[in-house]
């Protein structure tokens, strides 16, 4: 049930087909917010009561400015196998990595006036890499109200169904821990105590 001090916000989430997308799809509408999921195909999600379905380019500029526009925030799991990219001869023409999600992030959501950006991803395999240095240090530098969540999008296992009924279930199940993380995240669009900063979260 939505709190009466909770405003109904707009999330933009990309990424929404992993087990811990679908955690936060759940924990999203659960509290009645309003979700924007961003996919390659219409037809990959259906539809419920809060959630629609948009189609969009991470890696790019534009077309990140055009999915989001309107949105209080934006939720990106960077490391789900199904994040949504170009289709046809554009995804061989420019690189497709971390560091392109993050420059057509940070250069989208401004031109729409989105403040708000929680960027999720496995920051112990990508924090090494030269590109993702690169978009960390780009990160770290820009005014906007951004958070950086340590966590793996744990496969596309689990459906929403799987994780919206969690009664019974210990505490270390694995559904129980995704939805924990995704309370976390959800608490921290919020009500931000962790601007400009990195979170860690782990099963």
């Amino acid at each position: 049930m939505l709190n009466a001090e909770t405003p109904r916000l707009k999330f933009a989430l990309y990424g929404a087909h992993s087990s811990l997308g679908n955690a936060v799809l759940c924990e999203l509408l659960t509290r009645q917010h309003e979700v924007v999921a961003l996919v390659d195909d219409f037809n990959s999600m259906t539809a419920r009561p809060g959630l629609r379905v948009k189609t969009g380019d991470l890696f790019d500029a534009i077309s990140v400015s055009q999915s989001v526009a309107g949105m209080d925030a934006v939720i990106c799991l960077y490391d789900s196998p199904s994040v949504p990219s170009a289709s046809g001869d554009a995804t061989f023409e420019q690189p497709r990595g971390f560091y392109q999600a993050v420059d057509a992030l940070l250069s989208g959501l401004p031109k729409v006036g989105v403040e708000r950006l929680l960027l999720v991803a496995d920051f112990s395999v990508h924090g090494e890499k030269p590109d993702a240095a690169a978009a960390l240090q780009r990160i770290a530098a820009h005014p906007m109200k951004w958070t950086l969540v340590d966590a793996g999008t744990d496969g596309e296992d689990l459906s929403i169904e799987d994780l919206s009924n969690l009664d019974g279930l210990a505490s270390e199940d694995r559904r129980v821990q995704l939805r924990r993380i995704a309370a976390g995240m959800i608490d921290e669009l919020e009500a931000p105590q962790h601007l400009h900063q990195q979170v860690h979260f782990r099963l």
